[in-house]
């Protein structure tokens, strides 16, 4: 052994006090030129111990020498979690979702200490603001934060804190009244017009049944969608947030912008309310809120669903992935260029789903899915959803599960029926239940009815012939 093979020898040894002696090793293979840097120590253990010393983005605090960390395949799944924020691009509505709620955003806006609490947001300073902001306009602590959040001022940590995720601004309430307001003046980047599903004249079922339970029809065809990265977590969806900015100096974040289509579709607020009401589905949900308690994505999830995971939540979700499911096969998109927006909060009297396209090249603006909602296609798929979604292949026993997926956050939901890839959905795939659609054994189906008239329909048709 020559002096240089010698000393790098050494200082491999020393570098890892788990390995054997460097005069007992084997001489290791040649390596490709892509195979990578080569590991400081091998062990069969799922953690070894190794000099690591922090220095790259998302491997905290500076560790001793010889600190036992985490072993981690390259292409392994849970070696990044992104963290990304969507955001619509829409006009200002003149038709806030909450008049009061705006002209109390507007007065705490307007007061001569909103800019000054700005400045200080998250610092012991900011108590003073707000307190005697409070005191003048009558705002609470929920109205201020989420005021703050739109203004881009999320309560900073401590330097010796891991840091945690900004506070996701809701901006559910400004889409859902863009969607909701009458149409404005189209732009190049906003162009919605109203539509319905051609049912209004129908007295036979299952058109007329199908024509009560659904509510307005609004076709968008131009959306802008800008998705800004604001960090990542390595190992668990749950550890240390990791910010785009390592260096916490700029003021802006890597974003992409798409270009596309959708259809928004409303159910019918008076049916809605009389189904989610009954104890059956109440019932059913309520396990699926305790579920969700015990999850560790309860704070992520939140921020989409309410502070209550309501039932019309879990219907909407599982109707926007059914919708998705059946466009794909009659519109030309891909599930995977398809996404999905639940507007369903009963305190902002939310009742909707918004399906867009999701592609960043010249598929968004093809409007193949825009003709899709159409009059009168989109009531042949909507029919042709419900009954496709009243089987599944691996029924009895997807819809009798009182708890699949991660962390038993679905139902009667499984990837035969209801699941779609993690990038189309909001949630990631949780908070599914096809039996609230379609019915069960247990609980009533808001689109039940529309199944068995189908069926009937078909009997009699077979019959006459």
């Amino acid at each position: 052994m020559n002096g240089v093979s010698a000393a790098n020898a050494r200082n491999s040894a020393s570098s890892c006090p788990s390995a054997p002696p460097a005069s007992k090793r084997s001489p290791s293979p040649a390596r490709s030129r892509d195979a990578g840097p080569p590991a400081t120590c091998s062990t069969s253990s799922a953690h070894t111990a190794c000099a690591a010393r922090g220095a790259t983005p998302g491997s905290g605090p500076t560790r001793p020498r010889s600190a036992s960390c985490p072993s981690i395949q390259r292409t392994a799944g849970n070696l990044y979690y992104p963290v990304v924020h969507s955001a619509l691009d829409i006009p200002e509505s003149d038709a806030p979702a909450s008049q009061g709620d705006e002209e109390l955003a507007g007065r705490v806006r307007e007061h001569d200490l909103w800019v000054s609490l700005c400045r200080v947001a998250g610092t012991p300073r900011a108590d003073i603001f707000r307190t005697m902001i409070q005191e003048d306009t009558g705002a609470d602590d929920q109205l201020l934060d989420a005021l703050l959040a739109e203004e881009g001022q999320p309560k900073p940590v401590a330097s010796s804190d891991p840091p945690t995720a900004p506070a996701r601004p809701d901006l559910s309430r400004e889409e859902w009244a863009a969607f909701t307001a009458p149409a404005p003046p189209a732009t190049r980047d906003f162009a919605l017009r109203e539509t319905t599903l051609g049912l209004g004249q129908e007295t036979a079922e299952p058109w007329a049944g199908l024509h009560r339970r659904i509510g307005r029809i609004v076709l968008a065809d131009r959306l802008r969608e800008v998705r800004a990265l604001s960090g990542f977590r390595r190992v668990s969806p749950d550890a240390a947030l990791v910010p785009a900015d390592t260096a916490r100096r700029l003021k802006w974040l890597p974003a992409v912008e798409v270009f596309g289509e959708g259809v928004l579709l409303t159910l019918s607020k008076d049916e809605l309310t009389a189904w989610e009401g009954g104890p059956e589905v109440r019932r059913r949900v309520a396990g699926m809120r305790a579920d969700l308690d015990r999850s560790f994505q309860k704070e992520r999830l939140q921020a989409l669903t309410g502070e209550e995971l309501s039932p019309r939540f879990v219907l909407l979700h599982t109707l926007a992935h059914l919708l998705i499911r059946q466009l794909s096969f009659e519109s030309g998109y891909t599930t995977a260029s398809l996404r999905e927006r639940v507007y369903a909060r009963p305190e902002k009297d939310q009742y909707g789903i918004l399906v867009y396209t999701a592609a960043g090249d010249a598929e968004g603006t093809l409007g193949g899915l825009v003709q899709q909602g159409e009059p009168p296609r989109l009531a042949e798929t909507l029919l042709r959803m419900t009954e496709a979604a009243a089987w599944c292949s691996a029924d009895p026993l997807c819809a009798e599960h009182t708890g699949q997926g991660f962390g038993n956050l679905n139902r009667a939901a499984c990837h035969a029926c209801a699941l779609l890839p993690e990038t189309s959905c909001e949630t990631g795939n949780t908070l599914l239940d096809r039996a609230l659609v379609v019915g069960g054994e247990q609980v009533p189906g808001y689109l039940e009815s529309i199944v068995t008239a189908a069926r009937s329909a078909a009997v009699n048709a077979l019959e006459q012939m």
